[in-house]
């Protein structure tokens, strides 16, 4: 029992830094297509409702889920596609009133889609791990759901950190892009250990803070 909740404790840990990217990408995302905070609001509390919905159905089914390369493959892709969209085409899309979005939904509603879809790809590289420290469904099950929590409040710290430090927008999905990149190296017997990339993606958002910090006026459009 003891090792059991020492297990929930590192899933916890594990999950808040393998989430970090996924938290400021999500807040970056939300921050970005509603302006109207209850709005936000709204768009995280029904994207986190969602993410413990999915989290409970893999863990259920994800020895068998995780034996699929081709998942990995699909998550780590979709990964790299969301975060080159959001680099180099979002300026010219929202332009044309356009973009990635479901055009036949509201606004809030395309938003909190695109919230889930993300989670859902966030959560394999996630479950991959749990999966790899215990087999028993509630430890698994307490670990994702204090994990997911923790960065359900981790997304709204960097929304209002993002009103501040603009740059932290386009920083965002280059974390995300790494971190697609790392589950697509993973699929063919590379990619960086798992306490290796937190500290390279914590580097990265160190590093544009103090950027924007020392440069405010040339980062107030990102």
């Amino acid at each position: 029992m003891l090792l059991d909740i020492i297990i929930v404790l590192q899933l916890v840990i594990l999950e808040g830094l393998l989430s970090f990217d996924n938290a400021l990408a999500l807040a970056s995302m939300v921050s970005t297509r509603l302006k109207d905070p209850e709005e936000q609001k709204k768009a995280l509390t029904y994207g986190i409702w969602g993410a413990y919905i999915f989290r409970m159905i893999v863990i259920f089914i994800g020895t068998w889920l995780m034996q699929h390369e081709w998942i990995k493959i699909i998550a780590g892709g979709y990964l790299v596609y969301i975060s080159i969209h959001e680099l180099f085409f979002r300026k010219e899309a929202s332009e044309n009133n356009e973009g990635f979005s479901f055009k036949w939904l509201t606004p809030l509603w395309s938003t909190i889609v695109a919230v889930e879809l993300m989670d859902v790809m966030f959560s394999v590289d996630s479950i991959a791990v749990a999966l790899a420290l215990s087999s028993k469904k509630w430890v698994l099950i307490t670990g994702a759901v204090l994990g997911i929590l923790m960065m359900r409040f981790a997304a709204n710290i960097f929304i209002k950190l993002i009103e501040k430090f603009p740059i932290l927008n386009p920083t965002a999905f280059v974390l995300v892009l790494i971190a697609g990149l790392n589950i697509l190296a993973h699929t063919m017997g590379y990619g960086l250990n798992e306490h290796v990339l937190p500290v390279i993606l914590f580097s990265i958002f160190g590093g544009a803070l103090l950027l924007n910090w020392i440069f405010p006026e040339k980062f107030k459009k990102c």
